[in-house]
């Protein structure tokens, strides 16, 4: 296998300054954006359609999807989720298509969009494993995106492309500085993660909220083994052994 480039970019405010369309980029939004669309998908979600505005989202909602909205870590009345993991874990949500905004994780997404990444998908520590195996199966260079908190560095994505670094660099003909950064914060935290993670100004937004129980769910790692990849402007489990049907399903609509 040839081996290619692994790229760290802490905060979508730098993204203009890579050629993102040499890229495999992961977009990264552990608290909790990236966390709660993989649990969505382990619970049969269809697709998710993550839009930039709060109005976009309300149309699709008029059009009889589900629809999540939160900016700065609270629900937007008038929708049916917020941004919290817990809310997608039941049953009625299988089969059905949900839009989604979030405050940076949806926000992220479309940039590495418009300036031209070939493949995007979303990383978290609930997908973890099956993330870094399709990683290598592409034999490309890859960019970890955090998605940061409004353009700003955060500690918990950091720590997400810092495992995801350690475990893979080996892997990559090399690593930039970002991605070294990274790795050695992941290796100074991952001992006692939950303690980094507490120091976050994003964990003392949500224990605000009393969300203090999303956080705990955010750092367990292989919760679902699905793998989201985004597609002609929707997310699809690549993993879903109905993966092709509803590509086929979606393009007729």
């Amino acid at each position: 296998m040839d081996k290619n480039r692994l790229h760290v970019c802490l905060t979508p405010a730098l993204l203009p300054t890579f050629k993102v369309e040499e890229y495999v980029v992961v977009v990264i939004d552990i608290l909790r954006a990236t966390t709660s669309m993989c649990v969505a998908f382990g619970h049969q979600v269809s697709s998710i359609v993550p839009v930039e505005t709060i109005e976009e989202c309300s149309q699709w909602k008029a059009k009889g999807y589900l629809a999540a909205a939160e900016r700065n870590g609270e629900m937007i009345p008038g929708f049916d989720f917020g941004n919290s993991p817990y809310s997608y874990m039941r049953p009625d949500i299988a089969g059905r298509h949900l839009a989604m905004t979030t405050t940076n994780g949806t926000q992220a997404l479309h940039l590495a969009h418009q300036l031209g990444a070939p493949k995007i998908v979303i990383g978290a520590f609930s997908n973890m494993s099956v993330l870094n195996q399709w990683l290598l199966a592409q034999n490309s260079n890859v960019l970890l995106l955090c998605s940061g908190w409004k353009n700003r560095v955060n500690m918990e994505d950091t720590i997400f492309a810092g495992a995801v670094a350690r475990l893979l660099g080996h892997h990559f003909d090399s690593m930039d500085d970002a991605a070294q950064i990274a790795r050695t914060f992941f290796w100074s935290a991952n001992l006692q993660k939950r303690r980094f993670f507490e120091r976050s100004s994003h964990y003392f937004r949500l224990i605000h909220l009393n969300l203090q129980e999303d956080v705990k769910y955010c750092m367990k790692k292989d919760t679902h083994a699905v793998l989201p990849i985004y597609e002609h402007g929707r997310l699809l489990d690549l993993l879903n052994p109905r993966y092709t049907q509803l590509q086929k399903e979606l393009a007729a609509v």
